[in-house]
């Protein structure tokens, strides 16, 4: 089935973008075999999905406002008029579109959870984006003990998430289904300890507490009923299985976390998600990017001493994949990749100088999330990796998002040019748009394909 945009909004748009930039937005979309509508995806389908952080109670202040913290506006997410021809991309062209057909305002976002009112909102308007952008799923960022209560209820963040989403689905706009991507080490209520082997005193609580925590809200429980519909949560067919996939970030960070795990810890929480919700779940971990020989990742060393081997290779997970996807360029794992904008952090607080993480491995003449995108299209190879995962959506204080933004270039304090935005604030947006058709079909676009010579030029998508 292809979906083409309407004429009217190719129209209206072609006022207000350039032509290269408007071919972006009317590509047209190919949906491929699957039950997506049930946030279910087939055995052989390539998945693209992204991280979206929503956390903490530091978000009014750095997390994703560009504001006096953070990254001091030099990554600050911005929103579209209502009269702008990408209001569209959010729903905020039209009052219609939402709750009370009150059109809300958006010059004072993004918000935080402790915006009751306008935060179920502002989540409304990222999942349309997400949405339009070609995102099969999200992975939502699960700060468990921010998110839900010690008695495993839900706190007013996720609350929010589910009111946004319901309402999304009750005027059947069949949004984004979600992942959980578990904050590891910051996850828990203590006591803990810290030990996820089956030595433990309290077995893999660690891991174990935020899974059942965040799936029962979709799978519901005896005695607790879900709190939102299966088809919200993403999964994917295994053996004729639909599992949903959940994420963890690195076991141990900042001497917070895990101390021991091994591949005992995963056989187990699968057998309890068995035992509990009918089914095992679809397991992706976070390996360090500098590789095992690093304490951080789930594979390689411990900081207790020891090495462990979890890996999708060893079969203890299903796909595993680095963080900092854009640091140094695509992160290729065998069963996924992770790509991103870069990763640097000026004035992350008001005392922390400039911090980079990036890799100068790209072509001046195009921006570094390009060229992690012609990096992974044009080797063949990589379309043999089931998940593609964009780090991130919104993720604006570590300089690694690609939201609407304000356009404007990346320099060090000395001046020197990092990475360019772009012209547009929905460049990266776009671009994913693009892109995505060709990595579901495993087809590199012509412009990626020929020898680069300047800015190139777009080719159709498949």
């Amino acid at each position: 089935m292809i979906v083409v945009e309407s004429l009217t909004f190719q129209r209206r748009l072609g006022r207000a973008l350039t032509p290269a930039a408007l071919a972006v937005l009317t590509q047209a979309a190919v949906c491929l075999p699957g039950r997506a509508d049930e946030g279910v995806f087939g055995s052989q389908e390539r998945l693209l999905g992204v991280y979206f952080f929503s956390r903490g109670p530091w978000d009014d202040t750095a997390v994703t406002s560009g504001g006096e913290l953070g990254m001091s506006g030099t990554w600050k997410a911005i929103y579209p008029a209502p009269d702008d021809p990408r209001a569209g991309i959010y729903g905020l062209d039209a009052a219609a579109k939402w709750p009370g057909s009150v059109l809300p305002d958006a010059s004072k976002w993004p918000v935080t959870y402790k915006n009751e009112q306008q935060f179920p909102l502002w989540l409304m308007a990222e999942w349309r984006a997400m949405k339009w952008s070609r995102f099969d799923l999200v992975f939502l960022d699960d700060w468990h003990s921010l998110w839900f209560n010690a008695d495993l209820t839900p706190q007013p963040c996720f609350e929010g998430l589910m009111r946004a989403w319901s309402e999304l689905d009750q005027r059947g706009e069949k949004p984004l289904p979600m992942a959980m991507f578990l904050e590891t080490p910051f996850a828990w209520y203590q006591p803990k300890d810290g030990d996820g082997t089956e030595a433990s005193a309290d077995g893999i609580a660690e891991l174990w507490e935020p899974t059942r925590t965040f799936l029962r809200q979709f799978c519901g429980e005896k005695d607790y009923p879900a709190r939102l519909p299966l088809r919200a949560l993403a999964r994917v067919e295994v053996d004729g299985e639909a599992r949903p996939i959940i994420q963890f970030w690195f076991p141990t960070w900042v001497e917070a976390g895990l101390k021991k795990w091994d591949a005992w810890t995963f056989r187990e929480l699968r057998r309890k998600c068995r035992e509990t919700f009918g089914v095992e779940p679809f397991i992706g971990v976070n390996q360090h990017v500098y590789g095992p020989e690093m304490v951080g990742g789930w594979n390689g060393k411990q900081p207790g001493g020891g090495r462990v081997d979890i890996s999708s290779e060893a079969g203890v997970v299903d796909y595993d994949v680095a963080w900092w996807g854009g640091m140094a360029g695509p992160q290729v794992y065998p069963n996924a990749i992770a790509i991103g904008p870069g990763h640097w952090c000026p004035r992350q607080t008001g005392m922390k100088p400039v911090t980079l993480h990036h890799s100068p491995e790209y072509a001046p003449d195009q921006s570094r999330y390009e060229h992690c995108w012609r990096k992974v299209l044009s080797d063949p190879g990589n379309f043999r990796r089931r998940m593609l995962i964009v780090e991130s959506w919104n993720n604006n204080d570590e300089g690694c998002a690609i939201q609407y933004s304000e356009p404007k270039d990346f320099r060090t304090e000395a001046g020197e040019l990092i990475d360019r935005w772009g012209d547009t604030p929905e460049c990266y947006m776009a671009l994913t748009r693009e892109l995505a058709p060709y990595w579901k079909a495993g087809r590199c676009p012509e412009r990626f394909a020929k020898p680069q010579t300047g800015n190139g030029t777009r080719g159709r998508a498949p």
